[in-house]
């Protein structure tokens, strides 16, 4: 029904943060010089809203600029008018809330206030919520695969509009695959309602969580578990629990059951363990969803019987109950087996060591350790160390050559080290190394067409069940006989299967692919050719089988020698970082594979030495 000025202008303004917008403040010269009567369109059509429908005193203090409140806060002889923008606001709200000394009747003083604030702000308007909420939905809809990998699922879609300009403007382009849509996820438009609401409440939350606000926090869980509770036993709930994996991330039983795990956390910072348990209990006893959470979830509970509740006995049995449960995968076994030893072998739970008789045994293998040495950097803040390095650069013609220090990281640091030992290759890429290799090599499988429901856009950057049991199931025949091809690989061949997708697809974004990660498809090529088909095979199966557990934790650095094709995997661990369970049992699995693997502490020193050691 607008023009295209006004579709433009709505496109934009629905970008932006849903706050009051001075008119004089919004400018679009792209669109028009004068937007005044687009911006009376809109409103007459009830896109916007107008200052005539400001009524909240915050949101209007909120439009004003740090001046134009200092204004104001002598003209109401504030006490601190030149205070901080922060503190000027909360002065005028404490002080709207003072009674009028003269009667019931008159204007309250935030009346008066709000008025003078319309007065000095002009014309404003802001995005009308119901439109938008319809337009989020329509885009929650459009673009389902991204919105519960990221946590953007209450970003009322703008992420999504971005990445349709940037398709449009040649910026970014997607990996081609058949859009393949077989099964309905929502059953009627109340059931799309109740997940988007589901999702903006969990964003709210995820939100005052990263801001540390725990008792806001609190509240909207609370306020999140009485709703869920009456939805129990909507009936859409039953059709919802019989989708595949990764078609139940999109039901609003998911979304709960993921506030419901916010909860754990929100419970345990407020000190509430009992309260924690009872959550933790209930989400195990019944969870029919977030699966992949429940080696987390047996892990905070033994935790907390242990240590909070000190219930010894019920923490054993918690723990022989999660490793039993064939969802806690990698690092949450691990990390569970190694709390029942701690247990076990403690002088103080004696009593309690005939429980342990049977308890399954994971072992892991021991692997080398070395030390080196840098100087560090005194330390600006929180944050991961720094370190200081000379770094001698070489002047064209003999002998000159200039020295200066630079700061780098501790892997940086560990890199120069083993450069100095001969290997003249080296990539700190962390897991993306091997995930990288991982989603070239396995290209046109994770693209594959044939398989329903896990490309339902043309947007996706990963197949919906990658990170599911699903993903190797419904390809099984075609990963096992990739993997070995790859197992009976020469070192010729490798290089031409990565040269085939490098060549064809470079830049094109794929979730698992880091093209920056190497400087050249050459450097690439070079790395395959150490590491070998036997070796990358066995990788690529740990990460065919459960990608979602085995993305975490393997090493930060590869290096290789190219003249000699040797090649080692290390972990770089700073001043008073450990190990963790995923970087150990990853560590293991190398090693069993046939990799020479390292773990290098670098411990710092002080003093004028600069050089590494």
């Amino acid at each position: 029904q607008f023009a295209v000025g006004g579709q433009k202008l709505y496109v934009r303004l629905f970008q932006r943060k849903l706050n009051w917008l001075k008119v004089n403040k919004i400018e679009y010269g792209e669109i028009s010089m004068d937007l005044s009567p687009i911006i009376e369109e809109l409103a007459e059509a009830r896109f916007l809203q107008t200052e005539s429908e400001l009524e909240d005193l915050c949101e209007g203090l909120d439009l004003l600029s740090a001046p134009e409140l200092k204004t104001l806060a002598k003209i109401f002889h504030l006490p601190n008018p030149n205070g901080q923008k922060q503190q000027l606001v909360d002065d005028f709200l404490r002080l709207a809330k003072q009674r009028s000394v003269f009667s019931r009747s008159q204007a309250g003083i935030g009346t008066v206030i709000l008025k003078r604030v319309k007065d000095l702000a002009g014309k404003s308007v802001r995005v009308c919520k119901g439109p938008r909420a319809v337009f989020s939905r329509i885009l929650l809809l459009f673009s389902l695969s991204e919105s519960m990998e990221d946590e953007e699922a209450g970003s009322a879609g703008q992420g999504q509009l971005s990445t349709l300009l940037m398709v449009n403007m040649g910026r970014m382009v997607f990996p081609s695959y058949t859009v393949n849509r077989k099964t309905q996820v929502f059953q009627d438009r109340e059931d799309l309602i109740r997940y988007a609401t589901a999702a903006h409440l969990s964003n709210d939350i995820a939100t005052a969580m990263v801001n540390g606000n725990w008792e806001e926090a609190n509240h909207l869980y609370m306020c999140a578990k009485e709703t869920w509770n009456k939805l129990k036993n909507h009936p859409s709930l039953s059709y919802h629990r019989i989708l595949p994996e990764y078609l139940r991330h999109f039901t609003v039983g998911w979304v709960y059951t993921r506030i419901l795990s916010q909860g754990v956390e929100i419970l345990q910072r407020l000190h509430m363990y009992e309260e924690a348990v009872r959550e933790l209990q209930t989400l195990l006893s019944q969870d029919v969803y977030c699966t992949d959470s429940r080696g987390r979830w047996w892990d905070r509970l033994a935790l907390n019987l242990h240590q909070h509740l000190k219930n010894t006995k019920k923490a054993i049995d918690c723990i022989r109950n999660g490793l039993a449960d064939p969802f806690v995968r990698t690092g949450h076994r691990l990390s569970l087996y190694q709390r029942a030893v701690r247990i076990r072998d403690s002088p103080s739970c004696k009593q309690f060591r005939c429980l342990f008789h049977d308890l399954p045994v994971i072992p892991v293998e021991d692997v080398t350790h070395v030390t080196i040495k840098g100087k560090m950097c005194p330390q600006m803040g929180m944050g991961k160390s720094v370190f200081l390095m000379e770094d001698i650069g070489d002047e064209e013609g003999g002998e000159d050559f200039s020295v200066s220090t630079v700061m780098c990281s501790v892997e940086e640091l560990a890199l120069t080290h083993y450069r100095q030992n001969g290997f003249d290759q080296g990539i700190h890429g962390e897991g993306s190394t091997f995930i990288t290799l991982y989603g070239i090599l396995m290209w046109d499988i994770i693209f594959m067409d044939d398989i329903p429901d896990v490309f339902r856009n043309s947007y996706q950057t990963f197949p919906l069940d990658l990170y599911t049991d699903s993903f190797y199931e419904n390809r099984r025949d075609v990963i096992e006989a990739r993997l070995q091809q790859l197992h009976t690989a020469s070192s010729e061949t490798l290089a031409k299967l990565i040269a085939d997708i490098w060549t064809t697809q470079e830049g094109k974004a794929a979730a698992l692919v880091s093209w920056g990660r190497f400087v050249s498809l050459q450097q690439v090529q070079s790395l395959v050719s150490c590491l070998g088909g036997i070796f990358l095979s066995g990788v690529f199966r740990q990460l065919s089988k459960d990608l979602r557990h085995c993305r975490g934790g393997l090493p930060d650095l590869v290096v290789w020698r190219t003249h000699t094709n040797q090649f080692k995997l290390v972990e770089v661990k700073g001043p008073n970082d450990r190990l963790s369970h995923k970087q150990i049992i990853w560590l293991s699995e190398l090693k069993k594979l046939g990799a020479t693997v390292e773990v290098c502490h670098v411990q710092a020193v002080g003093g004028k030495s600069k050089r590494l050691s």
